[in-house]
């Protein structure tokens, strides 16, 4: 039984790796992978790039961020068919990318289909949670032309609050001004090894596996929404304090009366930990959010 918990833990803790330690969406992802094109693109390289994306979508023919970018060289060419052809093909594979339906709807707004743009605004709202102020200027924009003078007036409004916010927020530090040990990371993993310490003390004196379990996984949750990007790294703190702790301070006691409790507490506990950050991080995210 130990050695399913060991293994367990273990593949729990790559897939963890795995899902957990990089938060980004599958179009942030695919973005980074397609920087060059992209490149290509914002500096006015149309040819280059246009060759660069019909290669990447030959190699990567669900990639819908490949297929957002040749749509809008395709639209600087004036090809608005073949735009709109690459813009829903890419809403086929992926359609809560913002910039898809904010695209779509541009192109219905040139073609006076003011019905059919405005609910690829409303979706380019929706998919980008209020925070772009392109889709609501559009929006307005359609509203005008339906004679919606009053929802109008309230969408051109809430796009310039988005501008003026964007405008005034303080630019983030460039990455590697800070590194991944900050002031923040070095006050939680603190806080995480006095947690750790607790944790240990239950492991050793409670008689059941619930108290080291309810600790464990109330104080995982703390770990992943303190650190929603780095609750990882500082969950396999607590995992590594716990050990060591456990294996060359405090014990096992050969003569312990419930050291098989101890063992499912120290392991459970290992699991829980790294369940428990993930849920954490997820319930930041959605605060956020």
């Amino acid at each position: 039984m130990l050695e399913f918990i060991l293994v367990s833990s273990f593949v729990g803790y790559l897939v963890y790796l795995r899902y957990y330690a990089d938060q980004r969406t599958n179009a942030q992802k695919e973005a980074e992978q397609l920087r060059e094109g992209i490149t290509l693109y914002e500096t006015g390289q149309l040819a280059k790039s246009l060759a660069y994306f019909n290669k990447a979508i030959s190699t990567r023919p669900m990639s819908a961020v490949a297929y957002l970018y040749r749509a809008r060289i395709y639209r600087d060419l004036g090809d608005q068919q073949a735009a709109m052809a690459d813009l829903n093909q890419g809403k086929s594979y992926d359609d809560s990318i913002a910039e898809l339906h904010l695209e779509s709807g541009q192109v219905h707004y040139q073609q006076q289909n003011y019905p059919t743009a405005f609910q690829d605004f409303d979706k380019a709202i929706f998919h980008s949670h209020g925070d772009m102020a392109e889709p609501y200027h559009w929006r307005g924009l359609v509203r005008q032309q339906l004679h919606q003078t009053e929802q109008a007036e309230q969408d051109m409004a809430k796009a310039n609050q988005i501008e003026r916010l964007i405008k005034d927020r303080p630019l983030d530090p460039p990455v590697n001004q800070n590194g991944f040990f900050d002031r923040r990371f070095f006050l939680n993993a603190g806080l995480t090894v006095l947690t750790s310490l607790i944790l240990l003390y239950l492991i050793k004196i409670s008689p059941v596996i619930h108290w080291p379990y309810l600790w464990a996984a109330s104080s995982a949750v703390g770990i992943g929404f303190l650190e929603p990007r780095k609750g990882w790294a500082v969950a396999l703190l607590q995992v590594l304090t716990i050990l060591i702790g456990y294996y060359l301070v405090v014990g096992p006691d050969p003569h312990s009366t419930h050291r098989e409790v101890e063992t499912f507490s120290l392991y459970g506990s290992i699991g829980l930990t790294f369940a428990g950050s993930l849920i954490g991080s997820v319930l930041r995210k959605a605060q956020r959010e």
